[in-house]
């Protein structure tokens, strides 16, 4: 019997593409995806577990979905949460039918036409990357946030591209290689025929994706070969934008400078987690870089890509951090090399090197430290901000709020960065508007349509 599931993802863009696959694949099966858990009869809650506020949410979602289960709902829990701390959560969660894995995921379609008793499977780590089914539509209907209007969803002008799974670099504090394991790639042709299907839907902008994007190929023929991909990729037709997600310093390469050089207007975007700037901190995260290398970088970017927008990530309170290496930091911001940046405080993560460090922060330090680096980044946004004013620009509308419509331009990701806000009247005019920047406000921008 055709079953109505609705699923909850939370995370990563990693864990969107998960769902998205298994949205594919229950559809195929003659399953309905809905929105409200309500209406469901199975509900599955896709979790993060790569820090601790990210462990709780998960938690407090489950919750929520065991209390609508009542007697004849099922519920599923699958993802990392699992993969990390398994029998555990499955004593303390007796409302959940069954519990899989970051590799499992696929078995949903299989238990809801033969259902077992309740169960827990994590056997290997991994992801849901290519399911054998035909041309699928565009990502972006299983998102948390509600949209109405010019809503993303089917048909979505946005669409992710993942490259790969997992990861093989050896981070200090980072759990993924356990939740996720060692770097699986996709074939080229994969990636390609499905850049090509989501296009020939309307895509016009894709983000990329991976644990680190220039991991791609490292186990497999394809390696060195990412510019030559991102090549193809701008070559499709209708590909407007193309953001280069997730990229650890240490894998960026001239050759990938060269395609940003070479094509500003299909490349406008790297995102790149630095996570600290001094040399020792960075050496302890086990990294791969240090000051001075990641410097001689941003020049050679800065210098042959001017006009790209550079996203990065901080960790605050690492182990043993000092507050001359957290002023380090805060200066170093201060220097406006990135457009954009998110930062978070360290979290302790069974299993990790930096874990068992008995130099850990206290919550209040790294809670202070946090907000003096939320207000230098601010300092630094508005100021940025500030240049584009009275500037043109293509912006992509996404949502209606009252009556106004939510986009963003070419220099700002979905969902992360500051959006663009202007009179709704503009979504008669197609998904993609052009206006001048008006104003500026807390990560926020006002346009109006020229």
């Amino acid at each position: 019997m055709p079953k109505k599931v609705s699923i909850v993802t939370l995370g990563c863009l990693k864990n969107t593409v998960d769902t998205a696959n298994l949205s594919r694949r229950l559809k195929a099966d003659g399953h309905e995806i809905v929105t409200d858990a309500a209406d469901a009869d199975t509900i599955v809650v896709h979790t993060c577990s790569f820090i601790e506020a990210a462990k709780k949410e998960s938690i407090n979602t489950i919750l929520e979905a065991g209390r609508l289960k009542g007697d004849d709902k099922k519920l599923i829990v699958t993802g990392c949460l699992v993969q990390q701390h398994g029998k555990e959560i499955f004593d303390d969660l007796p409302e959940v039918d069954a519990f899989l894995g970051t590799g499992q995921l696929g078995q949903v379609a299989e238990l809801l036409k033969n259902p077992r008793a309740r169960f827990m499977d994590r056997a290997n780590p991994g992801g849901f990357m290519d399911p054998d089914l035909p041309p699928h539509p565009a990502f972006g209907a299983l998102s948390r946030r509600e949209r109405d209007g010019v809503a993303q969803g089917e048909g979505s002008a946005t669409g992710i591209l993942r490259l790969s799974e997992g990861c093989s670099h050896p981070c200090s504090f980072c759990v993924i290689p356990r939740l996720r394991g060692a770097v699986q790639s996709r074939t080229e042709e994969t990636i390609l025929s499905e850049a090509r299907q989501l296009a020939a839907q309307g895509v016009e902008e894709f983000s990329i994706i991976a644990q680190d994007s220039g991991d791609w190929g490292r186990d497999s023929k394809s390696k060195g070969r990412l510019p030559s991909l991102l090549r193809s990729v701008a070559q499709i037709p209708g590909v407007r934008w193309i953001r280069l997600m997730y990229m650890h310093p240490a894998s960026f390469t001239d050759e990938l400078l060269d395609v940003f050089a070479e094509q500003p207007e299909k490349f406008p975007y790297l995102d790149m987690p630095f996570q600290h700037i001094d040399s020792e901190m960075l050496s302890q995260m086990k990294r791969m870089t240090d000051e001075a290398g990641l410097r001689k970088l941003l020049e050679r970017i800065r210098t042959r890509a001017p006009q790209l927008t550079l996203r990065t990530t901080f960790i605050v309170g690492f182990p043993g951090e000092t507050s001359a290496q957290f002023k380090r930091l805060i200066g170093f911001i201060k220097e406006g090399w990135f457009d954009y940046l998110g930062a978070f405080t360290y979290s302790k993560e069974e299993g990790t090197p930096a874990a068992l460090r008995t130099d850990q922060i206290s919550d209040k330090v790294k809670k202070d430290r946090l907000a003096i680096l939320t207000n230098a980044y601010y300092d630094v946004a508005h100021a940025k901000a500030q240049t584009r004013l009275g500037s043109t620009e293509t912006i992509v509308l996404e949502e209606t709020e009252g009556n106004t419509v939510l986009g963003r331009t070419r220099r700002e990701a979905p969902e992360i960065d500051a959006i663009v806000r202007l009179p709704q009247s503009v979504a008669r005019n197609g998904r993609f508007v052009t206006a001048q920047i008006t104003g500026y406000d807390a990560y926020e921008f006002t346009a109006k349509p020229v």
